[in-house]
C-alpha cells in the first residue's frame, strides 16, 4: 500500500514537470530553428536594406556626373575635392574638428534628400 502511494506520487510529479520540460524544448527549439537562414547561392542576400540603397542612390546622384550608372575615379576624386572645399570653411587647406562639427550641424538641420525612385541597372 505504501508502494502504491509512493508510485502515484512519482506519476503525479512526472505529470507536473512534463509541461515545464516541454516548454523548455519549445523555447530553445524555437531559438534554434529561428536562426538566420543561409545565404542563397552566390553568397548575397537578395533583400537590400532600404537605408543602404538610399545612401547609394545619394552617392550616385552626387558623384556620377555623366549619369552612366558608374562612378569613375575622376568622378570620385572630384566629389572628394568638393567635400574637402565644403568642409575647409576658412580655406587654409586643413579641416579642423570645429569645421566638421559646423558642417554636420548645418546638414542635420536640412531634411534628408529623397531617394531616387528608379535606379540605373548594374
Amino acid at each position: 500500500m505504501v508502494e502504491a502511494c509512493h508510485s502515484e506520487g512519482k506519476e503525479m510529479y512526472n505529470w507536473k514537470i512534463m509541461p515545464i520540460i516541454l516548454g523548455i524544448f519549445i523555447v530553445f527549439g524555437g531559438v534554434v530553428f529561428a536562426q538566420r537562414q543561409p545565404l542563397p547561392p552566390g553568397g548575397r542576400d537578395v533583400r537590400p536594406d532600404p537605408r543602404m540603397e538610399a545612401a547609394i542612390d545619394r552617392m550616385f546622384q552626387d558623384m556620377d556626373t555623366n549619369k552612366d550608372g558608374k562612378i569613375s575615379k575622376k568622378e570620385w576624386m572630384a566629389a572628394q575635392e568638393r567635400q574637402f572645399k565644403r568642409l575647409d570653411r576658412n580655406g587654409d587647406g586643413f579641416i579642423t574638428r570645429d569645421e566638421i562639427r559646423a558642417d554636420m550641424m548645418e546638414r542635420m538641420k536640412e531634411p534628408p534628400a529623397p531617394a531616387q525612385e528608379e535606379r540605373t541597372p548594374k
